[in-house]
């Protein structure tokens, strides 16, 4: 039976409603503004009559704004897709508007040069508005240099959604024969498209990540995968020259504003607060990593010339391991390490896994997640893939209050954003009458669509993806913050990735693996009718995976540990050397595409012999201008906070009531309305030590 939710699902907003919903809200922000500059002066200016008024219309548009915003991920609709991004294109444009005007500035400034005595949250809420100005130009620009610069900041969000729209929208792909694909499995064949007027042995295989990664990984035929590999390495070319434009326009607008780069700028909100303190903590990194790595490599390279002595298709590279090698000779070193990955994913069915997880969190959590019926969605729901859960909280001084609205999106299709993310629909805050209103989030994912013969299968790093968004998808259902502004994730992400990251320890941990497990014959007479036609003579596989297959895959976590996080030291050097040049003038010499190609070589350790082999790829991921910029290296940072949260608090017992309750009323409830380093401090019982990622991570064995 469901259970109705005392708040309704929010309501979905159809494409000719986009740009009027927009319009509605952005005249809503303007009242409020008007108002506040019309009756207060710096002399009377106070939170109440200034700050106040600002808060409640933030607070009342947001969901609608988010809604607006969601659609350009995943509406099924051209039509609202493209009214989406019009209407976030016209918000950003009266947000200028309101942040470039002078009166509110004094007025806001006003109010802080009082000091008045306010909670922790409200004094953070007006700091931060006071740099919604002053980072912007006020007190330092005259008037027409704060136009420029805002005019100039309007272009840059312009130039991000046109750099977005071009990955989601243009895929591409390439034709190869079923000969060229000799080793990828038949399931994975099946999901390929064929065409009448093809060859019959022709498949096409589109430029996603997934399908990219699977045809590295299993093809057998070098030539093959280097064909694929810097086909898709040069898509999305029109990228290359938006990435320049909006690197050059940031560096620029930073120095308006007095800071020596766009990473100083940016680094001012974040936990590191400094470009030195990040350039030392990747250093740090780089010397441990680049030596560990070199040991990783060799024995991938010993590998690769013992598997070329018995193959019957040429290398032309034989001693060297370019990226389009890579995939393959990592999955046949954890083959040799007896890790059936194709076999592991047959256990881990999406429906399946999703309802283990929320399981996991129901108990450790204390919630309680009713499935929401198809009908009661009717008006809710862009497409026909999207689940959704009401949230409630079964903890024993608040059993039955309701907690919130849980989404789900998981399923590729076309123009739909390719990867994985939680994406916020509806934060929690506090009315001016007191009620709270609760949170709507959506775990939105694109996991390749169940093929005639199997259901949607999950491979383990599917998994980890999956439960650390859907870590993200609890910090947001569980925050309890008076203002939107910090709800949930809504923190800088050298914090806010760690609650996820620290989530990821549990897909390593054999019992939960055990618990989340299912084969997939299990769940449908016709799936196993169709197993046992392919395996004639072989029993029927148990149900939870057996030791044979999890105790091989939980050995091999430290296994290439040291490459893994040296792509991600890669990007993250790219990032930091691109946003933070010592001049513009270096910064307009700089060529992204050189740049980031010779990072990515040198710490990969994964050279492109031939120059006309290499691409762009640094335009093919959506990071660097979609909020992670100069922030990229928070993924290895905020792990020291995951390691020392999972040591201190989960090892021991990773399903502790007790300490799932004071992980929740300690970190995930203030969402990011506090010091994170204080209240993580508070929580730890001592500071958060910065090279817990060093102890915990880089244990690496070779081989």
């Amino acid at each position: 039976m469901t259970i109705l939710a005392s708040q309704p699902l929010p309501g979905l907003i159809r494409a000719e409603d986009v740009l009027p919903t927009m319009t509605n809200i952005v005249a809503r922000y303007r009242a409020a503004l008007d108002t506040v500059a019309r009756d207060v002066d710096p002399t009377t200016a106070c939170f109440a009559n200034t700050v106040q008024p600002l808060i409640e219309v933030e607070n009342e548009m947001q969901g609608k704004l988010a809604m607006v915003a969601m659609l350009r991920y995943a509406s099924p609709e051209k039509a609202a897709r493209e009214a989406s991004e019009e209407a976030l294109q016209l918000f950003s444009e009266a947000e200028s508007n309101f942040v470039a005007r002078e009166d509110l500035y004094l007025l806001v400034k006003a109010v802080r040069d009082k000091a008045e005595p306010l909670d922790f949250e409200s004094q953070k809420y007006l700091d931060e508005l006071l740099k919604d100005y002053t980072r912007c130009g006020h007190g330092l620009l005259r008037v027409e240099d704060i136009e420029q610069y805002l005019n100039s900041r309007n272009t840059i969000d312009m130039l991000r959604r046109n750099f977005i729209r071009n990955l989601t929208d243009n895929v591409g792909g390439i034709w190869l024969t079923e000969s060229d694909l000799e080793g990828v499995h038949d399931a994975d064949m099946l999901r390929f498209h064929r065409k009448s007027e093809r060859p019959a042995n022709d498949y096409f295989i589109p430029f996603t990540k997934h399908d990219v990664a699977t045809v590295l990984k299993y093809a057998k035929i070098p030539a093959t995968r280097k064909r694929l590999y810097t086909a898709n390495d040069k898509k999305a070319e029109e990228n290359v020259s938006i990435f320049k434009d909006v690197i050059l326009r940031r560096d620029n607008n930073a120095r308006m504003l007095g800071y020596p780069s766009h990473a100083a700028f940016r680094l001012e909100k974040r936990v590191a607060k400094t470009t030195a303190w990040v350039h030392h903590f990747l250093d740090n990194l780089q010397d441990i990593l680049l030596p560990k790595g070199r040991k990783e490599m060799e024995f991938l390279l010993k590998r690769k010339r013992n598997y070329l002595r018995h193959s019957k298709y040429p290398d032309e590279h034989p001693d060297i391991m370019p990226p389009w090698d890579f995939k393959f000779y990592i999955r046949l070193a954890e083959e040799e390490l007896d890790v059936q990955h194709k076999k592991i994913a047959e256990y881990f069915p999406l429906q399946t896994v999703i309802a283990s997880m929320l399981r996991l969190f129901a108990h450790c959590l204390r919630l309680r997640f009713e499935s929401v019926a198809p009908e009661h969605l009717a008006h809710s729901s862009w497409h026909e893939d999207v689940e959704a859960w009401s949230v409630w909280d079964e903890s024993s001084d608040a059993r039955g209050s309701f907690i919130g609205h849980l989404y789900a999106d998981l399923l590729s299709r076309p123009n739909k954003y390719r990867g994985s993310q939680d994406v916020n629909i509806q934060c929690s805050y506090i009315q001016g009458d007191g009620n709270r209103v609760y949170p709507t989030t959506l775990l939105m994912c694109s996991f390749p669509r169940p093929t005639a013969t199997a259901c949607a299968l999950l491979e383990h790093k599917d998994v980890v993806s999956l439960f650390h968004e859907l870590g993200h998808g609890m910090h947001d259902l569980l925050a309890r913050t008076k203002y939107t502004r910090f709800h949930g994730w809504r923190a800088p992400p050298d914090f806010a990735e760690a609650p996820s990251v620290m989530l990821e320890n549990w897909c390593w941990i054999k019992d939960e693996l055990r618990q989340m497990s299912c084969h997939y014959t299990s769940l449908d007479s016709k799936l196993l009718e169709d197993w046992q036609l392919r395996h004639p003579g072989l029993p029927v596989p148990p149900t939870q995976i057996p030791d044979e297959l999890l105790d091989p895959l939980v050995e091999s976590r430290n296994h290439n540990r040291a490459l893994w996080l040296l792509s991600q030291l890669a990007v993250s050097r790219f990032d930091m050397e691109v946003h933070d040049l010592p001049s513009h003038e270096a910064c307009e010499a700089m060529d992204p595409t050189t740049l980031f190609n010779q990072v990515d070589e040198k710490l990969t350790l994964q050279p492109i012999p031939d120059r006309e082999d290499r691409g762009h790829p640094h335009v093919h991921f959506g990071h660097l201008l979609s909020g992670y910029d100069a922030g990229y290296y928070s993924y290895l940072s905020a792990q020291v906070f995951a390691a020392d949260l999972f040591e201190s608090t989960f090892a021991a017992n990773p399903r502790c009531q007790l300490a799932w309750e004071r992980y929740r009323r300690g970190v995930l409830e203030y969402g990011g309305s506090r010091d994170e380093l204080q209240m993580l401090h508070e929580f730890l019982g001592r500071p958060p030590n910065p090279y817990a990622l060093l102890r915990s991570l880089l244990p690496s064995k070779v081989g």
